[in-house]
């Protein structure tokens, strides 16, 4: 016999897949012989998954986006200046200063996604320019933003690093 609560469970099931992502954000300053050891600044900080970046998991999903062709990549991550307020409406940082391939991009469990990417002082030109915003895209310029954060502000050095790594939990287990 059918009762409520297997309904209850099968409802639970079903609507418990969230998105959960996490940005782990870390600043190291070169301090001589003994190089980059310790971060300066390390921040967690949540994500937001605007609209066109669960419109694009939901083309992955399909294999198909709007226009009919399989949908690219999230295979790149952007450094910005913009300081306004996550929203799902939002398509784009802001102030992108850098935009670069992912260093690393793995599923490191079933349903965990890990993505990290160093930005360099000097290294990438970004020195002296106040960074608080992260994005990833599926284009090497503008493309479709799957995720974004507002972080404390960063401003490099010449010898200083930036990295950015997102821990993305698809579906809860």
């Amino acid at each position: 016999m059918y009762e409520l609560s297997q309904e209850r469970t099968l409802t639970e099931q079903l609507t418990s897949a969230p998105i959960r992502s996490t940005w782990l954000v870390s600043v190291f300053r070169h301090d001589g012989p003994g190089g980059y050891d310790v971060p300066a600044f390390r921040g967690v900080f949540p994500n937001l998954t605007p609209n066109l970046g669960s419109n694009w998991l939901a083309s992955r999903i399909g294999s198909l986006n709007q226009g009919g062709s399989t949908a690219s990549a999230m295979a790149y991550m952007a450094v910005g200046t913009g300081t306004a307020a996550l929203s799902v409406t939002n398509t784009m940082l802001a102030g992108e200063v850098k935009r670069a391939v992912f260093a690393v991009n793995e599923v490191t469990s079933t349903n965990v996604w890990h993505v990290v990417n160093t930005y360099g002082g000097s290294t990438d030109t970004i020195t002296s320019v106040d960074m608080r915003e992260g994005g990833t895209f599926n284009k090497t310029d503008s493309g479709t933003m799957f995720q974004r954060v507002l972080f404390s502000s960063v401003v490099l050095a010449n010898s200083d690093l930036l990295r950015l790594e997102i821990f993305t939990e698809v579906g809860t287990r």
